[in-house]
């Protein structure tokens, strides 16, 4: 299996800024010694969630500290950035890593950076200027220095670039990017156009079901085995998960940290009935249907199984497989969440993972580009 690092931790507040900078730091590190096929940041505004705020600022202070594992976001949102900039800070990341960046877009959430200027947009008009601003960016990586002026018109910006794009990526025609939605229809599309794709939690029917439609639009919009087979070991799926030397033991964890920054999220249905249950019995419980994407309504049964793996070292791994056994063997794991009062929770957790669920299920790499996929083009 493949595993990638996503660093996504939770604050109270500044007071708690540097320190979750600093255990996601230590945490990267870590991975790229224990073999991860990537680490990921993402990028957050205005709110206490990944506190470095500007993952792309971020990914660059680790890429000069990871030796093997690619560095990638998970996601930018795209309706958010100058396409032309965003393009040039890729190009320099895919420089710094030689060619171990993969750049995973979105369109964004509803009301991102609540405050901001994109607070109202309708998912339509999010998925319009997503698209727009990617058609620009994949002409600028195609546009090289003598051709004409590249002229380009978003609903957000236009303009004409003269000259070239700098630096150049180290990987040619482009850095890697991954589109990250969990949108049938849009995995579809991107399947069929032979793009990368990030998915975020899904229960194993369900992300197994998304997987099987993203190799069928791949196979239909008749791309080589040889990049559907790259594509499908880039398809991560996200996971929080926490390791204890027992089942009960990381479900006593677990119910301190699903506390504070990590709360169960506002759109699940509560059963009335089990007001006061443990989180490992809301677990147990029959999750009922899962929602078809992260934001529908759903039981917090249905929400712990979607986003989290709880247990021993043993069930951990039984669960990990299932997703294996889908389709799907790259797992974007996340151990960094919800209070950071004891970080050493977190640190055994990881190093249990590491230690006795990894070598059990088998450590696949990507290996960085060859010669051949470099240089001047």
């Amino acid at each position: 299996m493949h595993f990638s690092l996503f660093l996504g931790p939770g604050v109270r507040g500044p007071h708690e800024d540097r320190l979750a900078i600093d255990l996601i730091t230590e945490q990267a590190m870590a991975a790229d010694d224990a073999g991860f096929t990537a680490v990921y940041v993402g990028e957050q505004h205005f709110n206490n969630y990944e506190p470095y705020a500007d993952g792309l600022t971020m990914a660059a202070f680790l890429a000069g500290r990871l030796r093997n594992a690619y560095l990638g976001t998970s996601v930018v949102p795209l309706v958010l950035h100058h396409p032309l900039f965003l393009v040039e800070r890729a190009n320099l990341l895919d420089q710094l890593t030689g060619g171990r960046f993969v750049l995973g877009l979105s369109g964004g959430r509803p009301r991102e950076g609540k405050a901001w200027h994109k607070h109202d947009l309708a998912p339509a008009q999010r998925a319009r200027l997503f698209d727009q601003k990617l058609d620009v960016m994949l002409r600028a990586w195609a546009h090289r220095a003598g051709d004409p002026p590249l002229e380009f018109v978003t609903d957000d910006e236009h303009g004409v670039m003269e000259g070239r794009m700098m630096p150049a990526p180290h990987r040619r025609p482009h850095p890697l990017f991954a589109i990250g939605t969990n949108t049938p229809e849009k995995i579809a599309e991107a399947g069929r156009r032979g793009q990368k794709v990030h998915l975020g939690p899904f229960d194993p029917g369900g992300a197994g079901r998304l997987a099987l439609l993203y190799r069928s639009a791949m196979v239909a919009g008749g791309h080589p085995a040889a990049l559907i087979e790259e594509n499908m070991r880039w398809l991560i799926h996200t996971k929080i998960i926490l390791v204890g030397k027992t089942d009960d033991e990381a479900w006593d964890v677990a119910e301190q940290l699903f506390t504070g920054p990590m709360v169960m999220a506002p759109w699940i249905r509560r059963d009335p009935a089990q007001d006061g249950w443990p989180l490992r019995k809301i677990y147990r419980a029959d999750p009922g249907p899962f929602a078809p994407a992260m934001g529908g309504p759903e039981s917090q049964s249905a929400f712990l199984h979607r986003t989290a793996i709880v247990g021993s070292p043993e069930t951990v791994a039984a669960e990990l497989a299932d997703y294996r056994d889908a389709g799907l063997p790259h797992v974007h794991a996340r151990f960094i969440f919800g209070g950071l009062d004891d970080p050493g929770v977190h640190r055994r957790s990881f190093r249990l993972f590491t230690e006795e669920v990894m070598p059990g299920l088998g450590i696949d790499t990507i290996p960085a580009p060859a010669g051949d996929q470099v240089g001047a083009g």
